[in-house]
Order: C-alpha cells, then sequence, then structure tokens
C-alpha cells in the first residue's frame, strides 16, 4: 500500500516526527478554543452584570415613586403612608450606592450578628415560597 502523497505529516517525516508535529497542531487548536470560550465567558458575564445592575436602578426609581406618591397623602394614613416613604427612599438611597457584591456583604454581616432572626425569616420565605409555589 502506498502512501497519500498530499499529506504533509507523511512526507520526509519519521512516525515520532508526524505525531508532535499533530500534537502541536492539537495544541493550538486547544488554545485557540479555550481563548474564545473565554472571551465569550467574559462577554456574558458583563452583559449578565449590566442588566444586574439596571435592574437594580430600575427597583430604586420604582420605590422613589412609590415614596413621593405615599408622602403626597394626608390626614392619619399619611403619617403611616410617610414612614413607610421614608423607609423606601432608605431602600432606595441603599440599592443605588451598593452593588450586589457588597449587598450579599451585607447580608452575611446581619445574619451573624442576629442569627435567630435570620433563621426564623429564612424559614418564613422558604414557607411562604413553598406556598405560592404549590398554587
Amino acid at each position: 500500500m502506498s502512501r497519500e502523497a498530499n499529506n504533509p505529516y507523511d512526507e520526509g517525516m519519521g512516525s515520532s516526527e508526524r505525531i508532535s508535529d499533530r500534537i502541536d497542531d492539537i495544541r493550538d487548536r486547544a488554545a485557540g478554543l479555550g481563548s474564545k470560550i473565554k472571551d465569550k465567558a467574559s462577554q456574558f458575564g458583563s452583559t449578565v452584570s449590566n442588566q444586574a445592575d439596571r435592574q437594580r436602578e430600575n427597583a430604586a426609581k420604582g420605590l422613589d415613586r412609590a415614596a413621593s406618591s405615599l408622602h403626597d397623602g394626608v390626614g392619619s394614613a399619611a403619617k403611616v403612608g410617610h414612614g413607610l416613604a421614608d423607609g423606601m427612599e432608605s431602600t432606595a438611597s441603599y440599592l443605588r450606592s451598593h452593588n450586589f457584591g457588597e449587598m450579599g456583604n451585607d447580608v452575611v454581616d446581619l445574619c451573624r450578628k442576629h442569627p435567630v432572626q435570620a433563621l426564623v425569616s429564612a424559614a418564613v420565605v422558604g414557607f411562604v415560597m413553598g406556598r405560592l409555589i404549590r398554587r
């Protein structure tokens, strides 16, 4: 049997050289593919981060609007509304001034300072979420 003349790995090379060249070729392709994957993952992470920041800003704006409408109330309900509005404004300000990493650290610190309340809150949230999902 004769070898194919157009195979560059077979012409004038020993079998160990052909294998070595093949391995180098595969290594180069793998490195290129790894670089492409890394770039795509970076782009995806950046996109997700930007979307999360926009949603955080939208939540803050919504809280500000709700707080403004509560401040506009009159009478005894207005006192309750003002307290609620102040809390919403405070929350909106917090959302604007902290990123998700800082918020996560704040939650961890709060749970460390008040572990019983954190466990009870988690149980209540879990119960409510379970009831909502079941319906």
